[in-house]
């Protein structure tokens, strides 16, 4: 399995509802096995500065990559993800 996290905050002016809503469509493309795009319940702070978590799961780092490739992940990153985006990171694992 192949784990991909981003923790992020969107711009102040950004309309989450939309925005995230037009990022669980993520969920959709044929090599997510799982998506979870969720506000962090815990309050942002010194340990904790994201407010958005996404985790999506794939069956291997080569399904991952197809992910990245696919039209609709990079219409979603360019259009919608990158131009809201105060700042993000993000990890990945293959366990």
């Amino acid at each position: 399995m192949h784990r991909h996290v981003v923790l992020f905050n969107l711009n102040e002016d950004a309309d989450a509802e939309e925005i995230i809503g037009r990022m669980k469509k993520l969920a959709s493309l044929p090599t997510v096995d799982a998506l979870m795009l969720e506000e962090n319940v815990v309050p942002a702070g010194a340990t904790s500065p994201y407010k958005w978590l996404l985790i999506g799961d794939f069956a291997d780092q080569d399904a991952r990559n197809d992910y990245e490739k696919h039209d609709t992940h990079v219409d979603i990153i360019h259009n919608v993800f990158l131009p809201n985006v105060k700042d993000f990171i993000m990890s990945d694992v293959n366990k």
